[in-house]
Formats: C-alpha cells, sequence, structure tokens
C-alpha cells in the first residue's frame, strides 16, 4: 500500500518524480515529507498541502536540483 495521493495534480506529480528518483515522500497531518536516500539530514523538504505562493511548485524544484541528488533525466 502505497501513500495518499497529494490534492494538487502537479504537486503529486513532484512526489511521484521523486520516488521514481529514490527519494521517499511520505504523508504528515499537514504536509508530504520528500528525503533523499543519501541520508544527509540536508537533503529533505516539506511539501505543503495548499501552498499560498503561486511559483511554489517551481520554487521547490530549482531547490531540489540545488542538492545534487535529484538529477534530471531529460
Amino acid at each position: 500500500m502505497g501513500r495518499p495521493r497529494h490534492p494538487k495534480k502537479n504537486l503529486e506529480a513532484l512526489l511521484a518524480e521523486g520516488e521514481a528518483k529514490g527519494w521517499e515522500a511520505t504523508k504528515g497531518k499537514r504536509y508530504y515529507k520528500l528525503r533523499c536516500k543519501c541520508g544527509s539530514p540536508t537533503h529533505q523538504r516539506t511539501v505543503k498541502l495548499s501552498p499560498s505562493d503561486p511559483h511554489y511548485e517551481r520554487n521547490l524544484r530549482h531547490w531540489l536540483k540545488r542538492t545534487g541528488c535529484w538529477e534530471d533525466d531529460a
């Protein structure tokens, strides 16, 4: 049994992409957590359920790319 789906389609796609890249996505009460398997305490991020920033997904993707563990397959 997997984790519950995120209510926002674009953020669900981001979480699914992270899981495909080896990151762990778990659901909390008010947010999701995205953790890297490398074990670094700085390679984890919370993903809000209802972000107020219209650029939240874009900013989150840029942060993930800066970690070095989020590699582009394109």
